[in-house]
């Protein structure tokens, strides 16, 4: 073969690999290009949340995000709000757990994911409009008509940014505490085996809980230093880097054992007011022990668990200083009668939050449907510079027992609505008349109550009792006259009353004996808790 020749098949061998080559890179282009058919996939049916209270069988708080219309809120953020809330409901686990209670706290109402059910109301009005809480709670409350079966149970905890128009306290059994940051971090720090956690204003989101979850103010004994009571100022303290030093007080775990959140479904709660009446009570000073010690019997319609005592230092401020000691209660074997023992050292009283020489000693029963009374209350006094309270804190006490007054008629120059002058002498601690409202003294003139006892007698004095529940309005200053006719009126006592505490309950024991028929009482001063000059009496006798 020639050379010519041997190229000339060389080349046609190329093309015809060429060609080959071609028609396999056409084929393998088609095969290429053909679309596969598409089969669409069904939509994932969306996962349906399932909620259930995370504490088996209990009533639930009801956690509340409100939005006015200029702020947003999204799902980042109602996550944050989540994580706080689970966080709160470990801590009060743990303080109940701590002071003896077991492992008790509110429930909440939670998914398969352990996502707290965050109720968002979207605001109707801009965050300029809300001021205070009526218009918030008005817009909450359409929010639950419109979504029945949300609601659980009567407590609501209503959280919102800062600056949102939602307020910061509680009132009732809501409460109201804004952030500029929910999100938590950890603190590096733990109580027992709770690794604590914070966000911006945690400290006071959980006292302001603690309010609408029925507790008061109440302070730490000088005892429990260097711990601070969350319901005094431990809401400052957690905020300072001190959180491992807050704590809640044995009475508050005391009332919040019997909130209904913190309590199953089989129970209802804060359904009835209990009648409490003290039967008999002692409160004396024992050297030895360097204590007060109290004792006494009381009468409860409503089954009774615990009961504390409460000094408060003047200017009550609150209850921000009342310090509280606590114990449980004894049946006796009277029905509904209950005995009590506690000994309160004089060295707690003086907790460094304020110089006082002046308190409020007050007795709490705490009743197993959640609620509570307050059967006595009295000032004392205490030298600054010695922890023994003084001798007018002493007491040993029986009830007074009233007379006869079915035959009695009696008045009031002013009545409220719904308080009638009859409520004087029905013998119930529990009504009450009140004046008419707002009541002025320089444009009304003095309060006066005018009674008949309907036939003479010997009067050694007259008895006095102003309580109920809220603002108190109690005589300051009072005269007392007396008449036989009704026309010639003598002027048989005029006495001052130093203190709020010291008026809800009087014994104005006249100089001499005297016999009359008619009765003045004329009150020229009130206590009162705010500028009015309201006047209320719960019971009027003679002795």
């Amino acid at each position: 073969m020639n050379l010519k020749h041997s190229i000339i098949v060389g080349i046609k061998k190329m093309t015809w690999l060429l060609v080959v080559s071609t028609l396999l890179t056409v084929s393998c282009s088609k095969d290429n290009d053909v679309t596969d058919p598409v089969v669409e996939e069904p939509d994932p049916t969306p996962e349906v949340d399932v909620w259930t209270v995370n504490k088996t069988n209990q009533y639930a708080l009801n956690v509340v995000f409100f939005k006015p219309a200029d702020f947003n809120a999204d799902a980042t953020l109602i996550n944050q709000v989540s994580d706080v809330m689970l966080f709160i409901q470990k801590w009060y686990e743990k303080q109940m757990e701590l002071q003896g209670f077991g492992k008790k706290t509110f429930g909440l109402i939670t998914n398969q994911h352990d996502k707290v059910r965050v109720h968002l109301v979207e605001g109707k009005q801009p965050s300029s409009f809300y001021d205070g809480h009526s218009e918030i709670v008005n817009e909450i409350d359409q929010y639950f008509v419109s979504n029945p079966g949300y609601k659980s149970g009567k407590h609501i905890f209503v959280l919102g940014q800062r600056d949102s128009g939602v307020p910061f306290y509680g009132i009732g059994k809501t409460a109201f505490a804004t952030s500029e940051n929910f999100s938590l971090t950890t603190t590096g720090k733990s109580v027992g085996d709770l690794e604590l956690k914070n966000c911006h204003l945690l400290g006071g989101i959980m006292h302001e809980l603690g309010h609408g979850l029925n507790l008061p103010h109440c302070a730490h004994k000088a005892s429990d230093l260097p711990k601070v009571s969350l319901m005094s100022f431990g809401n400052h303290t957690y905020q300072e880097g001190k959180e491992d030093l807050v704590f809640l007080t044995k009475s508050d775990c005391a009332i919040l054992n019997v909130s209904e959140v913190f309590n199953t479904k089989d129970k209802q709660y804060y359904n009835t007011e209990p009648t409490v009446t003290m039967e008999e009570y002692s409160v004396k000073k024992d050297a030895t022990k360097q204590a007060t010690i109290v004792q006494g019997l009381f009468t409860s319609d409503v089954k009774a668990n615990h009961i504390y005592v409460g000094h408060n230092g003047y200017p009550l401020e609150g209850g921000y200083d009342n310090i509280t000691f606590t114990t449980t209660v004894a049946e006796t074997s009277n029905t509904n009668e209950y005995s009590f023992y506690l000994e309160m050292p004089y060295s707690d009283i003086f907790n460094g939050y304020q110089a006082k020489d002046l308190l409020e000693l007050s007795m709490v029963v705490v009743t197993e449907n959640g609620n509570k009374n307050i059967p006595v209350k009295y000032d004392y006094t205490i030298d600054v510079l010695s922890p023994e309270p003084n001798d007018d804190i002493l007491k040993d006490y029986t009830p007074f027992v009233f007379s006869n007054r079915s035959s009695w008629t009696i008045s009031a120059n002013s009545t409220g609505p719904n308080r009638a002058a009859i409520d004087m002498i029905d013998g119930q601690y529990s009504t009450y008349w009140h004046s008419s409202w707002q009541y002025v003294i320089g444009t009304n003139g003095n309060h006066q109550v005018n009674i008949d006892i309907n036939t003479p007698k010997d009067i050694n004095g007259i008895y006095l009792h102003s309580d109920r529940p809220g603002t108190q309005y109690r005589p300051k200053h009072i005269i007392v006259e007396t008449s036989s006719d009704k026309i010639n009126w003598v002027v048989t006592k005029e006495m001052d009353i130093a203190t709020i505490g010291s008026a809800r309950e009087v014994f104005i024991n006249f100089d001499n004996q005297v016999n009359a028929r008619y009765i003045k009482l004329i009150v020229s001063e009130v206590h009162a808790g705010n500028a009015e000059e309201n006047l209320i009496f719960s019971e009027v006798d003679i002795f």
